[in-house]
């Protein structure tokens, strides 16, 4: 905690990224519970809802790395300030669409945003603070992200009570628009991405792919990615069917899931830490845990897996990103990113499409323990992946 408070105190350029990341978070939390209800409603199919969200999710599976090499060639502020005003715009315009054909278009162009958005920040952060607080505040960035996740759903049932789903997308596209606002406070404040510094390092996404370690590094989170969100199919299952604890139990799990990611990334984020030992720790920590899930007899000990495996998950995603980011040349840190998010989109929404057939064909536990026994083959072939040599960390250059 005192790492986060040195950051917070002494990086004041970064305050404006961090809240406008924060409201920002907890609309989007908010907008996607909303955007699925509306999507149910004016369809009348939950085939639309699904539709819709795997629109979302198409722009990143087929854009990343080329919206990362935009980004890379103009700016990662201005990305991340278009992307905001991308997304204000779409989910504005979905408070008065009707129909499907109309929906999806503006779930596209909210995707869009989103895809845009994620790898400018990622891009954009080690220009915002200095090089000895890049830890912190890449742990303190997930952990609003996962705050976000975690708090925007409880918002939008509150909301939801007193208003109608098209009225909570309308607040979303507030937040998104308050959000560009309070990033235009940084131009001018955010260092240029330093230059190639070295005659051998790559300069574009190909030569960035060469290295083992970085291949590795991109690897593990797409296969991350895929095995943690079976769980949004599994944890449901595994609540209802093979711990008879119902939708309150559920819930539990839920919300003990999501405080967990919270505190992973915030631990991964220290001060002096070590990304390479919490990168190793986090991914071990996700299969052990999702196994152990696979074996709970009751909620109690499901509840301490759950935690267990939402921490392990922060400290392996906000390690991940970390490690990239000193170990990838900073020019070209969108293309790196757009890729990263890329692959991370392709797994979750293959995990999507391919959790029905999973919760129809196998147990929750089933489900748990095949995604945790594929992460302990993932985290032994990144061990011996990178058994020669560690990555090497350059710190940000100033």
């Amino acid at each position: 905690m005192k790492g986060l408070k040195d950051m917070w105190k002494s990086e004041r350029r970064a305050r404006w990224f961090f809240l406008a990341h924060l409201q920002g978070a907890l609309g989007a939390g908010a907008g996607y519970i909303a955007l699925l209800v509306l999507a149910y409603d004016r369809i009348g199919s939950a085939w639309g809802a699904t539709a819709v969200l795997l629109a979302d999710l198409l722009p990143a599976m087929l854009l990343g790395p080329l919206l990362g090499a935009a980004i890379d060639r103009t700016s990662r502020l201005g990305g991340a300030i278009l992307a905001d005003v991308i997304r204000a715009s779409a989910f504005g315009a979905l408070v008065f669409a009707d129909g499907i054909v109309a929906m999806i278009g503006l779930a596209l162009l909210a995707g869009f945003g989103t895809a845009l958005f994620r790898p400018a920040t990622y891009a954009l952060l080690p220009g915002l603070v200095a090089p000895a607080r890049l830890n912190v505040a890449n742990g303190l960035f997930n952990a609003v992200r996962d705050t976000g996740q975690l708090l925007g759903p409880v918002l939008a049932a509150g909301l939801l009570v007193l208003a109608s789903p098209a009225a909570v997308l309308g607040v979303n596209a507030i937040t998104f628009a308050l959000s560009a606002l309070l990033l235009c406070r940084l131009r001018g404040h955010v260092r240029s991405a330093a230059a190639q510094a070295e005659d051998d390092a790559p300069t574009d996404l190909r030569g960035v792919l060469r290295d083992r370690v970085v291949r590795t590094m991109i690897g593990t989170s797409a296969a991350v990615t895929l095995c943690a969100a079976t769980m949004n199919i599994g944890e449901l299952v595994l609540a209802k069917e093979d711990l008879k604890v119902g939708a309150t139990g559920f819930a539990m799990l839920v919300s003990v899931y999501g405080f967990g990611l919270v505190i992973g990334a915030l631990c991964a984020g220290r001060d002096g830490g070590d990304p390479r030992l919490t990168y190793f720790a986090g991914l071990g920590g996700v299969a052990i845990g999702m196994v152990s899930t696979a074996f709970a007899p009751g909620l109690g000990f499901a509840l301490f897996t759950f935690g267990f495996t939402g921490a392990a998950n922060g400290l392996f995603n906000t390690s991940n990103r970390i490690l990239l980011q000193r170990t990838i040349p900073e020019h070209v840190h969108g293309r790196a990113f757009g890729l990263v998010d890329s692959l991370d989109s392709w797994g979750f929404g293959l995990a999507v499409i391919a959790g029905g057939v999973l919760a129809t064909t196998f147990s929750g536990r089933a489900i748990f323990g095949l995604s945790g026994g594929i992460l302990l083959v993932v985290w032994a072939v990144a061990a011996y992946a990178v058994r020669e040599r560690a990555p090497r960390l350059t710190p940000v250059r100033i």
